[in-house]
């Protein structure tokens, strides 16, 4: 006993260790692989279910999370089995790019349903990288011009590296090819790419010259740099090097000093100019025009640019920042001078600055001017003045000696600067002025001493400039846009253009005149700008007209420009709005609230301005307006506003019409129609089981895959086709022991499928989910009860000759006493049948006759016409009316089975069985005391007392049994085996097989023994076609065959299927004039009707 717990604890603690271990399992992907491409399978390369002891059909393989990109690039299968979503390109997957290895980590949670077992699995899937990427240069072609005195050895161009986005093994970029292909013929290579390693930039491949460029030896080179990666294949990308010979910009620009050391004091104030830069190139035009600039790829490169700026066209260097004094600290700025060429050139130079503590006298400057002294510091220039023009003469004294007193004097300013004298300076203009563009310029010089620390003074005056007449009149605009009623009074004004002049003076004054003279149809105050018309217009013969105005100003020489006037001709109110289409059709679901968007009309109006906007609404004429529930708002848009009801109305028509803002208004109108989509909001409702009626009983030599049963409920919704919200399933949900009864989830036929072994009478409780086929699925619930009867069939014994003739006198008897029954019954409900149908149409209410408007709201059996055609036989058809002339509404028919006129079931007011569904009016109901069926009088089973009351007296049972025989068209008989005597169905009597493509199934064909309740329902509204309908299934009936043993005794128990039985639910339900219900027991066969169900009306059922 002990080492039995001892293995049990052992046992335990392994499972319990295989359970809480985690697996590691790592897969190879190729990229681009097509998509559900199987990775790997965590079963093959863990095995699990082995190490667990368990088979691979328990156990089920998640996601620990369900996050992206996991979730849209893999799929995890049941059978563990891991496979793409998607084709991977890592180079479009974000966590993938510009990395080597690209692995995706996830776990997987494992879980048994035969056993507590929970495990994870950590799942790492490298997508290895194709090289199915080229390299590629940005930009891929540039065109360089170079001067013909570019030396040899000189650095022309820096080339980008080239990019290329797969990254794994060798696919990356490995090599570069430099190929000369212009010119072609040539030996020697005039220029050549060479790698260059810098501590600032780092690796960078340049081009080099190797000769001096000769534009008259060679005017033009192409070359191609190839990068190639290193996969295989080997992709390469090109980039092209145009390279142009010009003869200009040959120099650099040189500084006057290529280093400088400039001492500052910790306090000196932001903004303070300390030190310019001077540079020249021999160069002229745009070649000989220098900027400075930091150079960025230097050290202290952040510091530098916090704490000073420098001017790019005068090179004045300022303080920018808060200095501070530290020992030994020297910022060493290096600057780049570069000119403005095609190709520019660069030169560089240092300031080294020494930040240090700050005492003695400052220089003293005085100012005389030179051109025209207005006062208050400020002197006149013409902006035509010539370069190196003296304007001011500087001198400076200061009574300090030694490197107190030397001075120096510098401005900062782009264009006046200093030229030194042997006594001081002069100021000269050091850059063309323009006057438009700046007109005074503010010039400040500073003067300081070599002390220490230095000292310096400031002079400050103003240069106002003198106006040129260089500059034409500008019109506001370039184009003007001006509109004119057509029929217009000549002389009104048009349109007033305007001209401003940048000059002053004369030279900015303007006069306006129409461009050509000759053009006569319009004419220009010359002073105010003002354009009139001098005749009339006509919109029908030009919509628009296009001339030209011209303004001069009065300078010496004048100047001018145009501008164009685009003038519309108006027109008036002479188009309605006009709808795009004449019929909107909108759909829109069932239930949303109030204020939910339907549609939007749309309408154009070929008026323009008020004449062109109009505004939505419903038509006035419309006479039932108040009963639709939309609202059309004025920009066209048709909201509810109140929920709707697919089951109420499912359709609505109304007018639209758009009016414009005209006077006097245009209306245009526009037909509407919404149609209500349907939304599953109605739970399937249950005809049997019901409350009152759910228990059935057969005995248990029943055979087997007999149909006992037809469960049956129908779901207001609608059902297309058997794909709608209103189509209804059933499942078995518990109580079937050991899979006994089988239930047909479309048709609700319930099977007998295995035998049950009892001694005794067994009740089986069924739990019966009907659940409607609505995205969100509603559901309703009723318990079955199956009552399996015990029955001794093989008990029996050797009937005697005196037995079977009693028997023979009392079945002769008996015969006699039903036909003469029979024949009273028949009569007397022939008379109550006349006698209700005289009652029923005195008292038939009015909305049911054939012109009241409620009755056009649903669907009408059509009365047919059968056309028989010569030497066709009319085939018998099955009847379930008695009066084929009288219909009923779908709303009759949903009130009489729920008790509410639109089908629903008041909330709250059936609590019973389990809160299910509540039972409808049309629940068949044997009697009025039991809520138990039996074979005979609904086909959902047979009650207790008709098995019972045949075996009272022990009776013994001296028949054989009866045995299933299956037909050629898969119905199911009883018949006899007796060696003596054979009981085979007649010809004539025989069941007529179904032409039909399908085979034949060992089960009785469902779809011929009973009709889902959801055929209830029409939800077509035009006329069925009784020539081509497939949406009804052909119903057959069971043959008679009473083929006994002689010494049968009616009242023994006996199993048997009556002539008129249908087969499987052994009930027709069936349309009836009086009212809207269920009839058991039998239907009849009119041999004046087709027997075909193709064409019986949709609401029907059976």
């Amino acid at each position: 006993m002990e080492g039995i717990i001892f293995s049990l604890l052992t046992l335990t603690c392994i499972c319990t260790f295989i359970s809480t271990q985690d697996l590691d399992v790592t897969f190879h992907l190729m990229e681009d692989q097509p998509n559900n491409t199987l990775i790997g399978s965590l079963e093959e390369e863990t095995g699990l279910s082995k190490k667990i002891n368990e088979s691979l059909a328990n156990l089920k393989f998640n996601l620990k999370k369900k996050e992206e990109p996991i979730v849209s690039l893999f799929r995890l299968a049941e059978s563990s089995q891991l496979f793409t979503n998607q084709v991977i390109d890592r180079e479009n997957v974000k966590v993938c790019q510009y990395k080597i290895q690209c692995v995706f980590d996830f776990d997987v949670i494992v879980t048994s349903s035969a056993s507590s077992y929970f495990g994870t699995i950590s799942v790492h899937v490298n997508v290895t990288d194709v090289n199915d990427h080229s390299p590629t240069f940005e930009p891929n072609r540039v065109q360089l011009n170079l001067a013909e005195s570019t030396p040899a050895n000189r650095s022309v161009y820096r080339v980008e590296p080239a990019q290329d986005l797969d990254k794994g093994g060798n696919n990356s970029v490995q090599s570069y090819q430099f190929i000369q292909v212009v010119p072609a013929s040539s030996i020697s290579m005039d220029f050549r790419m060479e790698e260059i390693i810098s501590p600032t930039e780092g690796l960078s491949r340049n081009i080099f010259t190797n000769i001096t460029l000769d534009y008259e030896r060679q005017q033009s080179y192409v070359y191609h740099i190839l990068a190639r990666d290193g996969g295989n294949p080997q992709r390469t990308g090109t980039f092209t090097l145009e390279i142009n010979v010009v003869d200009e910009n040959d120099n650099s620009p040189i500084f006057e000093k290529s280093r400088a050391e400039v001492t500052l004091e910790e306090n000196t104030s932001i903004s303070t100019p300390f030190y310019v830069f001077r540079a020249s190139d021999k160069d002229s035009g745009k070649n000989g025009q220098i900027e400075f600039r930091f150079k960025k790829f230097q050290e202290q490169f952040q510091e530098i640019a916090s704490l000073f700026s420098i001017e790019n066209d005068t090179g004045t260097v300022r303080v920018i920042g808060n200095l501070k004094y530290e020992h030994g600290k020297v910022y060493h700025i290096v600057v780049e001078a570069t000119d403005k060429g095609d190709i520019p050139r660069y030169a560089t130079a240092q300031l080294d600055v020494t930040v240090k503590d700050s005492g003695n006298n400052a220089p003293k400057i005085n100012i005389n001017f030179l051109s025209s002294d207005l006062g208050n510091n400020t002197v006149s220039v013409s902006e035509e003045a010539i370069l190196e023009q003296a304007i001011a003469i500087i001198n400076v004294e200061d009574t300090d000696t030694g490197p107190n007193g030397e001075v120096t004097c510098r401005t900062y300013n782009t264009f006046f600067g200093l030229q030194s004298l042997n006594d001081g300076y002069k100021v000269i203009v050091q850059h063309y002025l323009d006057r438009e563009t700046q007109s005074t310029h503010n010039i400040r010089i500073t003067c300081a001493d070599k002390g220490t620390p230095v000292l310096e003074s400031v002079v400050q005056f103003t240069v106002i400039v003198l106006d040129a007449n260089d500059n034409p009149p500008k019109f506001s605009e370039f184009y003007y846009n001006a509109k004119v009623d057509e029929n217009n009074n000549r002389g009104k004004q048009i349109i007033q253009v305007q001209a401003t002049d940048k000059d002053i003076g004369e030279n900015g004054q303007i006069s306006y005149f129409i461009d050509p003279p000759s053009d006569n149809r319009f004419s220009i105050g010359r002073d105010t700008g003002i354009v009139t018309a001098n005749v009339d217009f006509d919109r029908e013969q030009s919509v628009h007209i296009t001339f030209t105005v011209r303004a001069t100003d009065h300078g010496t020489p004048p100047q001018n420009t145009t501008a164009n006037i685009w003038l519309d001709i108006e027109d008036v109110n002479d188009n309605p709005p006009n709808f795009l289409k004449a019929n909107f059709v909108f759909s829109v679901n069932e239930n949303l609230p109030a204020d939910s968007f339907v549609g939007a009309v749309q309408a154009v109006d070929k008026d323009e301005g008020k004449n062109g906007e109009f505004i939505f609404a419903i038509s006035e004429d419309y006479a039932n307006k108040s009963a639709i529930p939309f609202n059309v708002s004025s920009s066209g848009e048709i909201k509810t506003y109140q929920p709707l009801d697919r089951e109420l109305l499912n359709r609505y028509d109304f007018q639209v019409i758009a009016v414009d803002k005209g006077d006097p208004s245009l209306t245009g109108t526009a037909h509407v129609t919404v149609n209500i989509n349907d939304k599953n909001d109605n739970a399937p409702i249950f005809i049997f089981p019901s409350t009152d009626n759910h228990t059935i009983i057969i005995p248990n030599t029943t055979p087997l895959e007999s149909i006992i049963a037809s469960i049956q409920a129908y779901d207001l919704d609608e059902d297309s086709n058997g794909y709608g919200n209103g189509k209804v399933l059933f499942y078995i949900d518990g109580g079937n022991e050991g899979d006994v009864f089988y239930l047909n989830h479309d048709t609700g036929s319930l099977h007998y499928r295995k035998p049950v072994g009892v001694a005794e009478d067994y009740t089986f409780h069924l739990k019966i989910r009907a659940r409607d086929n609505g995205n969100e699925a509603l559901e309703a619930r009723r318990d079955l009860d199956i009552i399996v009867k015990y029955m001794n069939a093989t008990a029996g014994l050797k009937p005697n000759q005196d037995d079977s003739d009693k028997n023979i006198l009392i079945v002769v008897i008996v015969v006699c006493v039903t036909i003469v029954v029979s024949v009273a019954l028949i009569a007397v409900i022939c008379m109550l049948r006349r006698k209700n149908e005289d009652k029923m149409k005195e008292n038939a209410p009015p909305f049911l006759a054939s012109r009241s408007p409620t009755s056009t709201l649903y669907d009408r059996p059509p009365a047919y016409q059968v056309n028989v055609t010569q030497g066709d036989k009319p085939r018998p058809r099955v009847s379930f009316s008695k009066d084929s002339d009288n219909t009923f509404t779908k709303q009759q028919l949903m009130e009489k089975m729920t008790g509410h006129p639109n089908g629903r079931i008041e909330s709250g007011k059936y609590m019973h069985h389990n809160q299910q569904n509540p039972k409808p009016h049309t629940e068949e109901s044997p009697s009025e005391t039991s809520g138990e069926t039996i074979p005979s009088d609904s086909g959902h089973g047979g009650s207790e007392e008709d098995f019972t009351s045949h075996n009272h007296n022990n009776n013994i049972d001296k028949r054989l049994p009866l045995q299933p025989t299956f037909l050629k068209n898969g119905v199911l008989l009883m018949q006899e085996p007796h060696s003596s005597q054979t009981n085979t169905l007649p010809n004539e009597r025989r069941l007529n097989s179904v032409s039909s493509n399908l085979p034949v199934s060992k089960y009785m064909d469902d779809s011929l023994l009973t009709s889902s309740i959801n055929s209830l329902w029409s939800d077509n509204n035009h006329t069925i076609n009784r020539q081509n309908s497939n949406n009804v299934q052909k119903l057959p009936t069971i043959p008679a065959w009473t083929g006994y043993h002689t010494s049968d005794r009616m009242n023994d128990s006996l199993l048997f299927y009556s002539k008129d039985t249908t087969l499987g639910s052994h009930s027709a339900h069936s349309r009836d004039d009086d009212e809207c219900t269920t009839t058991s027991g039998s239907y009849t066969i009119n041999d004046d009707i087709d027997d075909s169900f193709d064409n019986r009306p949709r609401d029907m059922f059976v």
